[in-house]
């Protein structure tokens, strides 16, 4: 086979996807260099938007916060014992649902105090926590302080209305029933509402115990002046560098 029958050998031709011009590729070098040469605009912008958040973070005033828990006393009425425990634990669980659910929605209208009021569950016991927020210290402490104290006196109250109706409408149905095994029990469970009754209207009786009192504030919980004044460097950088980018993106495309 001669030289002129030899097959020609084809050329491999890339697509064209992948034959991107050079110029549109950005160089890492040269993106460094313009972030170097606009340091001022980065720089200025920090410093500026600092000055900027210290001044908000350092004319708004101090907010502090004093916080108690209170909790229902087990078994107020001293009735416990191996025979009526079960009865007694039934009571207490009502009771407390009763004072989570009710009361403690009321309890800052009641005592004419702005307190916070939540139920929570702390080390498997159902407490009520107490919290307010303001700028004077000692009005925060006297205002939880005030409603911690005034929470056995509401609660007490409550029950005391709901102890009396049942009362009466126990009396009614003993006076109706003309059978004497329905009358011996409910005139059993009326005596016991009635000694609750009673152990309610006795000034030394405690249904709800302070497990936490509120202590006077020493430091404020807001504002975060240090964090606040932080945000604002790292805001004003990340504009700072956004501009410098912009100004490298427009003069790359002029100088295409």
């Amino acid at each position: 086979m001669s030289d002129k029958q030899q097959p020609v050998q084809p050329q491999y031709v890339a697509p064209p996807y992948f034959q991107q011009p050079h110029d549109d590729e950005i160089d890492l070098r040269e993106l460094f260099a313009a972030l170097w040469q606009g340091k001022w605009w980065v720089i200025g912008l920090s410093m500026l938007c600092m000055l900027v958040a210290a001044a908000y973070a350092f004319t708004q005033p101090n907010v502090y916060s004093a916080q108690a828990t209170i909790s229902a006393v087990v078994d107020p009425y001293g009735l416990a014992n191996k025979e009526n425990e079960r009865l007694v634990h039934v009571n207490q669980e009502l009771e407390i649902n009763l004072f989570s659910r009710s009361v403690t929605e009321r309890l800052s209208a009641l005592s004419g105090q702005p307190v916070s009021v939540t139920h929570e569950v702390a080390r498997g016991e159902e407490v009520i926590r107490l919290s307010a927020e303001g700028t004077d210290p000692e009005s925060v402490y006297q205002h939880v302080s005030s409603v911690a104290q005034f929470a056995n006196q509401a609660y007490k109250a409550h029950l005391s209305e709901k102890l009396k109706h049942s009362v009466d409408v126990l009396k009614a149905e003993i006076r109706d029933t003309s059978s004497a095994t329905i009358s011996a029990s409910l005139s059993e469970y009326t005596a016991q509402q009635t000694y609750k009754l009673a152990m309610l209207n006795h000034p030394s009786t405690q249904l709800i115990q302070v497990v936490q009192p509120a202590t006077e504030p020493t430091s404020p919980i807001k504002p975060k002046r240090k964090l606040i004044t932080v945000l604002g460097f790292l805001l004003g950088g990340m504009l700072g560098v956004a501009i410098v980018l912009v100004r490298f993106a427009f003069k790359r495309e002029d100088t295409e």
